[in-house]
């Protein structure tokens, strides 16, 4: 379930709320004058649907403002904007994406999905390094201190969506998902075997690289 959190000075933001709540989002609503990090409830945010043409804020300022957010400043923002509206919009602004309002809730839902399942995509890079650990993603290979580790197919995919969403706490669910693919019938503990595995190969010393959240999942830790 996808935790959107809806910001807007709108009294009518809360048909919104729940219409979205009815398609399955879990939607926080709170209004733009508030300060974000004392209102927010912490936790895992999917995604910030800001309402740029009922808020208190200037748009930019508001936009700038979640960006420094310390709470708020990683999950993808999108804008939601009138057609007037539409002509100041700047992506400039930290927007990764827009929808313009007023529209049917069906759409509105069907483009949240969309944008979505587009930002939860890996992108294709050539690597990645942090700290001791380098990822070649197309040679398939991986160095820690220098030395290569040998990784099986599913351990080098595994730590790639991992390294390609830093931070981020991800369900074993999730992970059986994206990288065994939902035909996949095994269970969860097949996620914990591989990084087990992982584990033993990449994190030497007191460097730790995987993360486990008790009763959730993993995540990626970056270098402080």
């Amino acid at each position: 379930m996808s935790r959107i959190l809806l910001l807007s000075d709108d009294p009518e933001a809360r048909k919104l709320k729940a219409g979205l709540a009815e398609a399955g989002f879990t939607v926080q609503l709170i209004e733009t004058k508030t300060v974000l990090s004392e209102q927010f409830a912490p936790g895992r945010l999917d995604l910030i649907l800001a309402d740029l043409s009922h808020t208190s804020v200037e748009p930019a300022k508001l936009c700038h403002g979640i960006k420094r957010d310390h709470l708020l400043k990683e999950a993808p923002l999108v804008g939601l904007v009138t057609e007037e509206g539409l002509q100041r919009l700047e992506l400039a602004w930290g927007i990764e994406d827009f929808l313009v309002w007023p529209t049917s809730l069906t759409q509105v839902v069907s483009r949240l999905k969309l944008i979505l399942w587009r930002l939860d995509r890996v992108e294709l890079q050539n690597g990645i390094k942090v700290g001791a650990l380098a990822i070649d993603f197309e040679k398939y290979e991986v160095y820690v201190n220098g030395q290569p580790q040998e990784l099986t197919y599913k351990e080098f995919e595994l730590l790639k969506f991992l390294a390609t969403h830093p931070g981020k706490v991800l369900t074993r669910e999730v992970l059986l998902n994206k990288v065994w693919g939902y035909d996949y019938y095994g269970g969860t503990r097949t996620v914990d075997v591989h990084i087990r595995r992982l584990r033993s190969k990449l994190e030497t010393g007191r460097r730790i690289y995987i993360e486990t959240v008790r009763n959730v999942g993993y995540k990626f830790v970056e270098p402080s």
